[in-house]
């Protein structure tokens, strides 16, 4: 229950892009900067700002990827 609590409340959040192939197979793991570049390094991002570029990140690449914020 700690660790549930903990990952709730952490302020920062790094935002990964899976990308997928047409068989829904992982091709790649990327990560989104503050801009919303993306990149090969993770890079760490305030809870709420990871939240809405992630959102964001989904609909334009649509099924092609799977984006999360861990």
């Amino acid at each position: 229950m700690a660790a549930t609590l903990l990952s709730r409340t952490c302020p920062i959040r790094i935002v990964s892009v899976h990308l997928l192939d047409a068989a829904g197979r992982l091709l790649r793991v990327l990560f989104l900067d503050r801009e919303g570049h993306i990149s090969a390094q993770p890079h760490f991002v305030p809870r709420e700002e990871a939240l809405i570029l992630a959102a964001n990140q989904q609909r334009v690449l649509g099924p092609q990827a799977r984006v999360q914020v861990l």
